[in-house]
């Protein structure tokens, strides 16, 4: 995607104008990808290839493609099916439909920063647990699954309504749809990844419960700030070793370092 410039010179991300940002900007990156590399690339002879490179493999995972960890959340399945005698990639609509029904409120109350480490978060513990079953596995329900927990544990009496019919509070909504993956779980004979949605959808509950979700992983502008407060500590450590030594030997006693470093903190560098 491409930045959009500002009016006083610069650009700036797509939808940087709205209260939920990242919950747009992440269904837009999956729909593309969907159609970009499932519907055009991958119908010719990269096929193979990619599936190894982005979809998680318990095979191609344990000989170093961790990265997979993240690209298995923007696959999704090409199948179609018929809803409501619509046919929908349904593995993604449903996916990107509980994105944007419970993620712009949950970024709308927590913050773009925290909806994004929550997101992930869950979306990667929901891949570790699907290595387990030994299977391949796509899609970003892992991750969805912690946002509709958190969006649970914000609103705990919000009515959801179920199948779009049969109304229920979304505290007793998440710990049904924990059920229902559970006995998924244990019966098996299924393509669905119930071990990867009872990961992502406790993760989500745990960080809330726990509070996680306050602490800044993921969080490359706190990690700057910690940063360079440490190289300011570092640096005014340095200062008062080099004034003690001048203090007992003499500003003589110096050497070269020492004088380019203390010049430099005088110009404020």
């Amino acid at each position: 995607m491409n930045g959009h410039q500002r009016k006083g010179g610069g650009y700036r991300l797509p939808f940087a104008g709205s209260p939920y940002p990242w919950t747009l900007r992440l269904i837009t990156i999956n729909v593309l990808v969907f159609i970009v590399l499932q519907y055009v690339v991958m119908q010719g002879r990269l096929d193979g290839l990619l599936a190894r490179m982005l979809i998680l493999h318990p095979h191609y995972f344990f000989r170093g493609a961790i990265w997979q960890l993240i690209t298995y959340m923007f696959m999704h399945s090409p199948a179609f099916s018929f809803f409501l005698m619509i046919p929908l990639p349904t593995h993604l609509f449903f996916n990107m439909f509980f994105l944007w029904m419970m993620g712009r409120e949950v970024e709308v109350n927590l913050g773009s920063a925290t909806f994004l480490r929550i997101y992930f978060i869950a979306g990667i513990v929901a891949g570790i647990c699907a290595l387990f079953t030994g299977s391949p596995t796509l899609g970003a329900s892992g991750a969805v699954l912690g946002i509709l927990a958190v969006f649970g544990q914000l609103f705990p009496d919000r009515i959801i309504l179920l199948m779009f019919i049969i109304p229920m509070r979304a505290r007793y909504f998440i710990w049904l749809v924990a059920a229902l993956d559970l006995y998924g779980a244990i019966a098996g004979g299924s393509n669905v990844a119930h071990l990867a949605h009872i990961g992502g959808l406790f993760t989500g509950i745990i960080m809330m419960k726990t509070g996680w979700y306050r602490r800044s992983f993921f969080d490359l502008g706190e990690w700057r700030r910690r940063r360079e407060l440490e190289g300011k500590r570092r640096a005014r450590r340095r200062v008062d070793e080099i004034l003690e030594k001048i203090s007992r030997e003499g500003i003589q006693s110096l050497n070269r370092q020492e004088r380019d470093f203390l010049e430099r903190m005088r110009k404020g560098e």
